[in-house]
């Protein structure tokens, strides 16, 4: 069986790759945010999955091109909103991908509270209304676990994709379902997926 991973080049989607990689095959789903990422960030990304190839079986690489997904976000009126936008639509992408490639679910590093996208009641928001089952492997682990077991599992790295410079000042730290739904519909966002998804590439 084949799970579609949510892979952002830095720690924590390798580690929870490589614990669902004792269940399932991994399918490594990348989304290259383009101005909004660093200079190195593909590189980066790249060299984190040959790391993780060492120690588990992967698929090739998917890579959506996500930069104007991510303009569509910054220069809307729902700012505070860019995160968890962001994070539902390539939740969303992710799903298009189990359905095109046979996977049974998604599987992401999200920790908890480690982000605004990543408290519980946005955790909720982001995920409401998928129809495949969402894996969150290191969901009660903190920064220093997860730090731990990538050493132990021989893919630690101290350089990483680096930080997503989308990011508002103020980001939105507790949303709802229905209010997500509505913004995402509002700014024609389920489209813009289908459009970026069908002009994937592979890259690993």
């Amino acid at each position: 069986m084949k799970l579609i991973a949510l892979f952002s080049g830095g720690i924590d989607s390798p580690v929870a790759c490589a614990m669902m990689s004792k269940r399932f095959e991994i399918v490594p789903l990348h989304f290259h945010t383009e101005l909004y990422a660093g200079r190195e960030s593909l590189e980066r990304t790249v060299e984190s999955l040959r790391r993780l190839g060492r120690v588990c079986r992967l698929n090739r690489g998917i890579l959506i091109r996500w930069g104007s997904f991510l303009d569509l976000l910054v220069k809307s009126e729902y700012r505070k909103f860019t995160c968890l936008l962001c994070k539902k639509g390539m939740l969303r992408a992710a799903e298009v991908m189990c359905e095109l490639e046979g996977a049974s679910g998604i599987v992401t590093g999200e920790a908890l509270g480690q982000k605004a996208s990543q408290t519980l009641h946005n955790l909720l928001a982001i995920s409401h209304g998928l129809r495949y089952p969402v894996f969150r492997p290191l969901l009660g682990m903190d920064k220093t676990e997860i730090e731990a077991l990538a050493r132990k599992l021989g893919i630690w790295s101290p350089s990483h994709a680096g930080g997503c410079k989308a990011v508002p000042p103020s980001p939105k730290t507790r949303s709802d379902p229905v209010t997500l739904e509505k913004i995402f519909a509002e700014l024609g966002l389920e489209e813009r997926i289908r459009t970026l998804v069908d002009s994937r590439s592979t890259f690993f």
